[in-house]
């Protein structure tokens, strides 16, 4: 099976990784739409969980192009890095574009690679 995920263990504070996340997002071009807190949502229905962050973000050039080329593709937009705790340590990881290609019949050239490897710059700067 390929592999749909960019992951890494993250050095530092929960928090800090998570606006690093943000920061890193947005010197590549790329809009933070949102940040879900997956933890503190699941506990409004009483369930337990680990520290999870779900960061939102968007390229509107990128996207637009996606979206000409197949409207379906709409439904795997935003991207979203994710940010979570596991066995004490924190973890970030992102969506590798290139799974899209199995989705769809267009031609997406060289997109699904060039959003592949801003998602890689953001997981890999956000994890140092």
């Amino acid at each position: 099976m390929e592999e749909f995920h960019y992951t890494k263990e993250a050095k530092g504070d929960f928090e800090v990784v998570v606006e690093k996340v943000q920061t890193l997002a947005k010197e590549e071009g790329f809009g933070v739409l949102a940040v879900h807190d997956l933890q503190k949502s699941l506990a409004r229905k009483g369930i337990d969980f680990t520290p999870f962050k779900m960061v939102e973000i968007c390229n509107p050039a990128l996207a637009a192009e996606a979206l000409k080329r197949d409207i379906n593709l709409g439904l795997f937009m935003p991207c979203k890095v994710n940010v979570y705790e596991k066995d004490g340590r924190v973890v970030v990881s992102g969506i590798l574009a290139g799974v899209l290609a199995n989705f769809t019949d267009a031609d997406l050239g060289e997109l699904p690679e060039r959003v592949t490897e801003a998602i890689k710059r953001i997981v890999d700067g956000a994890s140092a």
